[in-house]
């Protein structure tokens, strides 16, 4: 079986774009209307979210293994 580690930057990336993906097919569709910037301040905030969640990760798993090595 593959292994893969787990990427929390990518997983809530991909839940924040999704997100936008159903607010712009409700207002595409009539549903609900959401405002033209709303989507504009969205997807850059979801890449600059996901960014600082992927800084902390490399830092924890760092920290982590420079504990387990120094044991």
């Amino acid at each position: 079986m593959i292994r893969h580690s787990f990427e929390p930057s990518r997983l809530l990336l991909g839940l924040i774009m999704l997100g936008a993906a159903v607010a712009y097919l409700m207002d595409a569709s009539g549903t609900w209307e959401v405002p033209f910037w709303a989507l504009l301040v969205i997807v850059p905030a979801a890449l600059v979210l996901a960014g600082l969640t992927a800084l902390m990760t490399l830092v924890t798993r760092r920290t982590l293994a420079r504990r387990r090595g120094s044991e």
